[in-house]
Order: structure tokens, then C-alpha cells, then sequence
């Protein structure tokens, strides 16, 4: 057994079920304020403080840490329980429980372990800032520590987090640091509005001669370099999942809503020849098709989410063939997450209407949230990696950015 199976081993199924009402809880309380916190676009402190009261922030670090002690497949089901309420908030858990898989791969036993308890004990909200098409960072070095000065965008949820993982290129080298969000030399800019997860905290932040500590440098990878290029890869395998299954959630939560409205309010079109809107067969048609979809979705997430906690676990054990596996079957799993959710979180008002747009019910939360974050890297490359599979029967070979331009 290695090391990820024993101490990712998961709950028992009367554990998970008390998580997953926990989780419902939050959700709940959630969607009852969302479209107040939408429209007032401020940083989610408040709402980081309910997942982290609620005990959900620890829920995936192991047991014997202190945390509550899922897995991964698990994690993740929490994640789509959230953003099925607030996609913001849903994107800002799962992009948490990532960081802990990447302080795990990328860090030794000893930073992995601090960082850990730091969640369970602390309550510490991870985030990570590592746009890989951002321009290089300006350096400085004081003997073996490291001095950066810049500007990073899309910087996810760092401004309510409490430490951050930060990717620095040095020479063509991508080097990772882990560090507290309270040390000098950080600026966060209140700089978010974009059209949707307006809560996600995504604006810009600067460096001004931040101080990087060799301690902080994460070296995990180079105690076993023989392995480092495999389970680096599984780091972007796991981001793609996290988009997947935060995409399906909004759209779990799209059509939930969209059901409810319909019940409460709909009432059939006058050519329908029948008494209400719930017997008119094109309704029923539409409902049957996005349900169907988001099922499918939904089967295919939990099927690639298994795999890669299989290849998780196996540690240094991951062959290159399981890799390109997973990688085939997760860019499916993408594609599909991206199309059904932008599918359902559209056509819902075919089954509302035209009273159903609206602000006061808010459905259009749902697709501004979906279209926002499904360009955050284009989905095509995905599609077509996947068809070069089907024509080539070349499997995905495991990939890391390449660094930018000078």
C-alpha cells in the first residue's frame, strides 16, 4: 500500500453522508444570500468563514493530521454540492482541496505535513498563484533566498486566503514556493468584475520584493526524480477534474432552480390545448433531455475522478501508460462538464420563460458563472487531444507548462 492509500483512504458511507448534509447545510445558506453577495462583488471573506466553521476546509486532510478525512472522489462531491449553490464558492473549495493535492506532490513529507495541520488545526484557506502565461517575475537573490517583484492576474481566492502557493520561473526551471498570505511585500487589488464567479476573489496582486525562504521552496519532487515528471503531470489532470466537477455542479444547481421556478410559476402556452404547463410534452421533453445530459456528465465525472485517485495512490508506481489513461478520459470528462453545463445553464429558460429573466430570480447567475470560467483554457485543445487518440490510438503523453517567453 503506498503512502497516498494510507493516509487518503476516504470515509465509510455513515461518515460521507454526515459530510454531504454538512455540506448542504453551507449550500443552502448559501443560495439563500446569492444573489446579494453577487451583486455586492466584494471578497468572500464571510463566506470562506462558513466553510470554515462548518469544518468543510479540513474535510480532505487525512485523519491523523486532524482533518476530517475523505478522499479525493469524495472532495470532490462535496465541491459539486457547493457550486450547485454558488459556483464562486464552489470553485474556491475544490480549488482549496487541489492545493492540498499539490503540497502533497510538490512538497516533502515535512512542508506537506505543516501545511496540512495548518487546515485542520488553523483553518487555513489555501490558494495558489501560478498563471503560467503570466510575464516572468523580476529576481532577486540574497544567498539562497529569493527576492520577486511583479504582477500576477487571476490570482484565485489569494486575497482571503491564508497561504499560498506560488510558481516562480527561474532560468526555464518552474519553481514552487509555499508561504504565509501575511508577508510583506503582497498588494491584493480589488480589481475583480468580470461578468461571473464574482466572489472568487480572481483579481490581480503584486510582488514588491517578496521574500522567498529556501525552507518555503516545496522539494518534494526532487527526493524521487525518476517519478517527478508523472506525478508533476498529475497536478493539471486534477485541475481539469476540479473544473469538471464545479461546471456540473452549476448546472446541477441551474436545472434545480429552473424545476422550481417551472412548478411555482409557469403556465401553459395557450396553444398547448392542455390545463398546465407540467403536462405540455415539450416541456417534459426538454426537462428529460438536460437531465439526461447532466446525468451523463455526472457518471463520467465520478468514473475519471475514481482513475485519478487510483493513480494517485499508486505514487511512484504511476507508469506513463495509466497517465495517458487518465489524461484521455479526463479531457473527455471536461469536454463533456463544459457543453452540458453551458447547454443546461442556457436553455433553462426554455422551460421558464420570458418572466424568469428577470434579476430578481437570478437564474442568469448560472450562465454568467459558466461562461466566465469555461474560458479559463480553451476546451478545443482538449476536444482534439481526444481525437488524435481515436485517429491515432496515441495515448496523451505527460505534459508540464513550458516556460514563457523572455
Amino acid at each position: 500500500m503506498s503512502h497516498a492509500q494510507d493516509i487518503y483512504a476516504g470515509l465509510n458511507h455513515q461518515e460521507f453522508a454526515h459530510w454531504k448534509a454538512v455540506a448542504q447545510q453551507v449550500a443552502d445558506r448559501l443560495y439563500a444570500t446569492l444573489l446579494e453577495r453577487d451583486r455586492a462583488n466584494q471578497h468572500p471573506f464571510e463566506e470562506i468563514d462558513w466553510l470554515r466553521q462548518s469544518g468543510l476546509l479540513k474535510l480532505a486532510v487525512p485523519k491523523s493530521l486532524g482533518g476530517g478525512g475523505a478522499n479525493l472522489v469524495q472532495a470532490l462531491e462535496i465541491g459539486r454540492i457547493i457550486s450547485a449553490a454558488d459556483g464562486s464558492l464552489g470553485q474556491l473549495i475544490t480549488y482549496h482541496y487541489s492545493n492540498g493535492v499539490w503540497s502533497y506532490i510538490l512538497g516533502n513529507r515535512e512542508q506537506w505535513e505543516f501545511i496540512a495541520r495548518g487546515v485542520a488545526e488553523k483553518g487555513w484557506f489555501q490558494s495558489s498563484i501560478s498563471n503560467p502565461r503570466d510575464p516572468r517575475l523580476q529576481l532577486e537573490w540574497d544567498g539562497s533566498d529569493l527576492y520577486v517583484t511583479g504582477r500576477r492576474t487571476f490570482a484565485t481566492g489569494a486575497a482571503v486566503s491564508q497561504v499560498m502557493t506560488i510558481a516562480v520561473w527561474v532560468g526555464d526551471e518552474l519553481v514552487q514556493y509555499q508561504v504565509t498570505a501575511d508577508q510583506p511585500g503582497i498588494t491584493f487589488n480589488d480589481d475583480w468584475d468580470n461578468l461571473g464567479q464574482r466572489l472568487t476573489a480572481s483579481g490581480t496582486l503584486e510582488f514588491n520584493r517578496l521574500r522567498l525562504q529556501e525552507k518555503d521552496r516545496l522539494t518534494g519532487l526532487e527526493e524521487k526524480p525518476h517519478s517527478a515528471l508523472l506525478r508533476n503531470a498529475l497536478r493539471n489532470q486534477f485541475s481539469q477534474l476540479i473544473f469538471v466537477h464545479f461546471y456540473l455542479g452549476i448546472a446541477e444547481g441551474a436545472l434545480k432552480q429552473a424545476a422550481a421556478y417551472f412548478r411555482d410559476t409557469v403556465r401553459p402556452w395557450p396553444e398547448s390545448g392542455v390545463e398546465s404547463a407540467q403536462q405540455d410534452p415539450y416541456h417534459r421533453l426538454k426537462a428529460g433531455e438536460l437531465a439526461s445530459d447532466l446525468a451523463a456528465g455526472i457518471a463520467l465525472a465520478e468514473k475519471t475522478a475514481h482513475a485519478f485517485q487510483d493513480a494517485f495512490h499508486a505514487g511512484d508506481d504511476l507508469s506513463e501508460t495509466q497517465w495517458g489513461e487518465l489524461a484521455l478520459l479526463t479531457d473527455q470528462a471536461k469536454v463533456i462538464a463544459n457543453n452540458v453545463a453551458l447547454k443546461i445553464s442556457n436553455e433553462i429558460y426554455e422551460l421558464t420563460g420570458g418572466r424568469s429573466t428577470s434579476n430578481q430570480y437570478g437564474l442568469d447567475v448560472f450562465w454568467r458563472n459558466v461562461r466566465t470560467h469555461t474560458l479559463h483554457d480553451p476546451v478545443a485543445y482538449r476536444t482534439r487531444e481526444v481525437g488524435d487518440y481515436v485517429l491515432s490510438g496515441k495515448l496523451p503523453t505527460p505534459r508540464v507548462y513550458a516556460p514563457p517567453k523572455r
